[in-house]
């Protein structure tokens, strides 16, 4: 009697193998667009956070100042957005804000070549400058937006003759000092004086250490992978809310991602997008979503019924119960989603510079490589900075929403 070969072998591991040929070859354009998009994503956002530039804080200035314009101007906004972005676009294809700087008198750009000690003009600088321009004659025609976009401008003013004229006279990296203060700024705004405080030392103590450039690629790392795993989470994690049978097929599925070990998803994540910072910023989606989904569906689900059959009883819709009783209603919850998403990035950091997704991870790699003791605590610490910094932030965004308020004074 021939014995039976138990317990059988099962080529997993080849079937495995033979999906990821097969999804290459079939989808390669697809994965080839997403690893560029991750690329530009993560160097744009590290870039800037290492070496800010003038028309960057104009555009974000203008877009500080457009958002509450939204409700009270939204025709001449809308306006100024679209001339904005065909500005961008123009440029961007066929170089026209260089040749209309080139057909202008240079003394109109003496000032801006002075002070940015450059020997041409940043087309984009201009475009944004306009931006910022035109949203701050809008803001100051409204009388409930006149004091917010003063300020955001004479902000804006204030922080490019700091960083490009007096700190460059006092200290050898002006910008890394603007950053230092835009981020405590930031903090000192959402979550009050203390954070503000800390920020400033913290942040100081990580450059200090020469880590600001590797702390600042692994932040734009960070929140390029947060961001995206976010996106793709909240909406997963309201249809499971939605539909039980949703539901039955995400558990086990978020149960396998929260429990594979995350070197595992490298493997495919190389195969597809070879090594860098794409193949990093993969697997950290993959290793962080199942938080966010599951904290989602879970403040979905706990919203008062008696609310929504309110909602439901006046006439709503079910978009607008969603987005106006139970979105609202489950913020809290949906925002301690998103920061268990963000730290769970940061965790992952280490684990990506193995793969060359470079910053902090990077340098607490080398550090174990060569034994050195001091080059890896110093990164190591950075990263502790980056997560206290970020954890404090989210949950001051979440504790100090309407909702949370309420539930504190009611109680």
């Amino acid at each position: 009697m021939t014995p039976i070969d138990f317990p059988p072998t099962l080529p997993l591991g080849v079937g495995f193998e033979a999906l990821n040929r097969w999804l290459k070859s079939s989808f390669g354009w697809f994965f080839d667009a997403v690893g560029e998009f991750i690329s530009w994503a993560v160097g744009a956002l590290s870039g800037f956070f290492v070496e800010p530039a003038a028309g960057q804080l104009a555009f974000i200035a203008a877009v500080i100042i457009a958002a509450p314009l939204l409700r009270v101007r939204r025709v001449p906004l809308l306006a100024i957005v679209g001339a904005a972005s065909l500005l961008y676009v123009l440029q961007w294809l066929f170089l026209f804000g260089n040749l209309v700087i080139n057909s202008l008198p240079p003394q109109l750009f003496l000032w801006a070549m002075a002070l940015f000690d450059q020997n041409g003009v940043d087309a984009y600088f201009c475009i944004s400058l306009l931006f910022l321009v035109a949203v701050t004659v809008l803001g100051a025609m409204e009388q409930r937006t006149r004091t917010r976009t003063a300020v955001v401008a004479g902000g804006w003013l204030v922080t490019v003759l700091l960083g490009w004229l007096v700190l460059p006279m006092l200290v050898v990296a002006p910008l890394s000092l603007v950053m230092i203060l835009l981020f405590s700024l930031l903090a000192y705004t959402i979550a009050g004086w203390r954070m503000g405080l800390f920020a400033v030392i913290a942040l100081t103590l990580v450059a200090s250490v020469n880590q600001w450039a590797n702390a600042m690629d692994t932040l734009g790392l960070v929140l390029v992978a947060s961001l995206v795993a976010v996106v793709i989470a909240i909406p997963i994690g309201v249809l499971a809310a939605y539909n039980t049978t949703v539901s039955k097929i995400a558990k086990p599925v978020l149960d396998l991602m929260q429990t594979m070990p995350a070197f595992v998803y490298l493997i495919p994540a190389i195969f597809f997008f070879s090594i860098g910072s794409v193949p990093g910023v993969v697997a950290t989606i993959v290793f962080a979503m199942p938080p966010g989904v599951r904290l989602t569906e879970l403040g979905i689900r706990q919203v008062d019924k008696e609310l929504v059959e309110a909602g439901e009883a006046f006439g709503a819709p079910t978009r607008r119960i969603l987005t106006g009783i139970q979105l609202p209603l489950a913020l809290p919850t949906i925002m301690a989603g998103v920061n268990q998403v963000i730290m769970l990035s940061l965790s992952m950091v280490v684990i990506a510079g193995m793969v060359g997704a470079g910053g902090l991870g990077n340098q607490v790699y080398q550090g174990i490589s060569r034994n050195d003791g001091a080059l890896g605590f110093e990164a190591g610490i950075a990263v502790v900075i980056l997560a206290i910094f970020l954890d404090r932030l989210t949950a001051a965004v979440s504790s100090n929403s309407p909702q949370a308020r309420a539930g504190r004074s009611s109680s």
